[in-house]
């Protein structure tokens, strides 16, 4: 088979499953082949088995709808308090423009998210906080669901010149809207509109964790998340956000880290070489 042929069936294939095909597939298939120019073998190995292609769109969307479906349902509910049966229909739009990329099926909703977040933030029926909620909700699943992390390295104790070692999984977030704080069962409530910061983790009983940070200290941690020694992280963070290294800052910080041992997420330093 041809590096053509290869490609032929791979579109027909897209198609037949995410594309606007399904009248076609349970109609004249024969023709609908024909458009996509099958190979004639290829073509008669299909149409032996007529159904067959029906029934795997049916199975291939079936996965890609519910997955989407479970990792966003908290989404769901707050979308169709206001346009009813939108995520259906964005999901099947983004299935017939676009369609999965990702050979893994866990990662099907972050690009279904990447490519309707900008639709949904230029619809006017859409609240515009409604995009921030669905990614809130998402890093809350993954982070949820991710695989236990592996032993930490040896650990030393935290001093200025050595970067931290902290636990997996975590993430920081970056928000237009204090999507974090509204309760889960007001599906019309409002969140605030403000600049957030939060910290995403999973805690030691493998429940997902928010911390909403400052300014400073998400800058402060994204340096140690890179690997940077603590000093230098600090140094290079009030730089940034245009604090001066005083003792209210050196305090604040160590606050910061003391609840992060707290909580488990810092565990502690890397021995110097």
């Amino acid at each position: 088979m041809s590096g053509a042929d290869v490609n032929g069936l791979h579109a027909l294939f897209a198609d037949a499953c995410f594309g606007d095909s399904a009248d076609a597939l349970g109609g004249d298939l024969e023709a609908y082949l024909a458009r996509h120019g099958v190979a004639k073998e290829d073509a008669e190995a299909i149409l032996a088995s007529p159904r067959r292609l029906g029934l795997y769109r049916q199975l291939v969307r079936h996965n890609v709808v519910n997955v989407i479906g479970m990792m966003l349902e908290r989404t769901r509910a707050r979308l169709d308090a206001h346009v009813p049966g939108e995520l259906d229909r964005s999901v099947d739009g983004f299935l017939a423009a676009h369609g999965p990329r990702t050979p893994h099926l866990r990662d099907v909703p972050s690009e279904f998210l990447a490519w309707v977040g900008p639709r949904w933030r230029k619809d006017a029926r859409i609240p515009a906080w409604l995009t921030d909620y669905a990614e809130l909700e998402l890093v809350d699943f993954t982070i949820g669901v991710a695989p236990r992390p592996s032993p930490p390295p040896p650990l030393a104790d935290v001093t200025a010149d050595r970067a931290l070692v902290f636990g997996d999984p975590r993430v920081i977030v970056h928000l237009g809207w204090a999507v974090h704080e509204l309760a889960g069962d007001d599906v019309k409530a409002t969140p605030a509109e403000r600049p957030v910061d939060l910290l995403v983790y999973r805690d030691a009983q493998h429940c997902t964790r928010m911390l909403d940070l400052t300014p400073l200290a998400c800058a402060i941690l994204e340096r140690l998340f890179e690997g940077r020694p603590l000093a230098q992280a600090m140094v290079e963070a009030c730089a940034a956000k245009g604090f001066a290294l005083d003792a209210p800052v050196v305090g604040g910080a160590a606050k910061l880290l003391a609840d992060l041992g707290e909580r488990g997420v810092l565990l502690g330093a890397r021995e110097n070489s």
